[in-house]
């Protein structure tokens, strides 16, 4: 049986504040989400509010 994959992925590396970090881990921890999850979700909103063009299905920005 072939596992499961989800949309591709790329890693991204940056620093954060620490008390956003351990903001970030209370609510990972008390909600069961991972930190990939919630930095997608929040990086999406964030450009989302900032009309930043959405990709299109050959990956290229849209504009």
């Amino acid at each position: 049986m072939e596992p499961k994959r989800g949309p591709a992925k790329e890693p991204l590396n940056t620093r954060i504040l620490v008390n956003t970090s351990k903001r970030l881990n209370w609510f990972t921890s008390k909600h069961g989400y991972a930190v990939t999850q919630v930095v997608d979700v929040a990086l999406q909103e964030f450009l989302d509010r900032n009309n930043v063009p959405d990709v299109d299905a050959n990956g290229e920005i849209t504009e």
